[in-house]
């Protein structure tokens, strides 16, 4: 199971894009997360160098970015973007994804 603290560091990351006017089309970020590809394209399109994206604490847990590209994938098959109340901005709705994500997990501790 992935930690909820590198949700919590892909969130600040893909924040961070959006702070300094990064955006990707919602459909594209769709089609990334159905075909499970999304963290891959992330670093190809935001490479460190020129956006300070940083990903690579995702690496240091077994199977943490397979885990995510899963957790992804079943928001983008099964939930309306509507939903996430995003209808702009395809960063934001990753950030939403796992957003929710997060939440379902902090309730089976009841945090």
């Amino acid at each position: 199971m992935v930690k909820i603290d590198l949700l919590t560091y892909l969130t600040f990351n893909l924040n961070m894009l959006v702070d300094n006017g990064y955006s990707m089309p919602l459909k594209e970020v769709k089609q990334s997360c159905k075909q499970r590809t999304i963290l891959r394209d992330l670093q190809e399109r935001y490479s460190f160098k020129n956006t300070g994206l940083d990903l690579s604490l995702l690496k240091l847990q077994p199977n943490a970015e397979e885990e995510i590209e899963n957790i992804f994938y079943n928001m983008a098959t099964s939930v309306e973007d509507k939903a996430m109340l995003v209808t702009n901005n395809g960063l934001c709705l990753l950030i939403a994804y796992a957003q929710d994500h997060i939440q379902k997990e902090a309730r089976k501790f009841e945090i």
